[in-house]
């Protein structure tokens, strides 16, 4: 694969979308970078039985960068549930690293049919819970909180969403968390599974070899220019978020995420 400077600049934009997404929404941008990466990596000519694993692997590399940069708006505007993470985020590492080697002995389209399934739940979700008040919150038992980590990290690994796509829902569902922190208490969590399902890709080693720029499953030029986009972009998102109402922003999150069902089954 080759970048041109036309479609550098288009990854830029691509970029751009998928980091506010993530400052807004708490899902590291995977849901914008998937879908675009797969159609990438197919004209690209990339084998099919890795096509998948590549556009999670890189989507996730960027997550990274992305997830990084929401964070330090998020801290700054007091959103996140820090006792949270830090219970969340040895699970999500844990089960991120684990499933980058899993989704590499699994065929793409289970992983796409996985994550349809998954988005199709949380959507569902979302759509039927009311926010919780900051007065009513109930503390939830270590041991939930650590399997929801756990949980997390496996979508990840097995997804390429950095695992905000099940965490959000479960924050507001399981762990009662109102709709204010959602976003910003996802961010700091995923971007544990991130890093671990990103290394995990990072060392695999493919069975063909995909050319120039991979370094296991992740395309570095490409990492390169979403990133640049995504970053500054991610604080936009998280100051947003921040004034958006608890039930607006789950009715948003829902309707996010049936339209990237519809963009992946139509793609399939």
């Amino acid at each position: 694969m080759e970048l041109n400077l036309i479609s550098f600049l288009m990854f830029i934009v691509v970029g751009i979308a998928a980091g506010f997404l993530a400052g807004f929404v708490g899902v590291g941008g995977g849901i914008i970078m998937v879908p675009v990466l797969l159609e990438i990596f197919r004209r690209a000519g990339l084998p099919d039985e890795l096509v998948v694993q590549a556009a999670m692997a890189t989507s996730l590399s960027v997550a990274v960068f992305s997830v990084s940069s929401s964070i330090i708006r998020h801290r700054r505007q007091k959103s996140i549930r820090w006792e949270l993470v830090r219970w969340l985020a040895p699970g999500s590492m844990l089960g991120g690293w684990l499933a980058a080697h899993l989704a590499t002995r699994i065929p793409g389209q289970w992983l796409l049919w996985g994550l349809s399934g998954l988005m199709l739940l949380g959507a569902f979700r979302m759509f039927n819970s009311s926010d919780v008040s900051s007065a009513n919150e109930a503390p939830a038992a270590i041991w939930k909180i650590g399997l929801t980590g756990l949980g997390v990290g496996m979508v990840a690994g097995l997804s390429g969403l950095a695992g905000g796509i099940v965490l959000v829902p479960a924050l507001g569902l399981i762990l009662n968390v109102p709709g204010s922190l959602l976003a910003g208490t996802s961010s700091g969590t995923i971007i544990f599974s991130s890093l671990a399902a990103a290394a995990g890709y990072l060392l695999a080693t493919p069975p063909v070899a995909l050319g120039s720029g991979f370094v296991g499953y992740v395309y570095l030029p490409l990492t390169l220019s979403l990133a640049l986009g995504a970053v500054p972009s991610a604080q936009l998102g998280a100051w947003v978020n921040r004034r958006t109402n608890g039930n607006l922003f789950r009715k948003l999150f829902g309707i996010l995420l049936l339209l990237v069902v519809v963009r992946l089954l139509l793609t399939n």
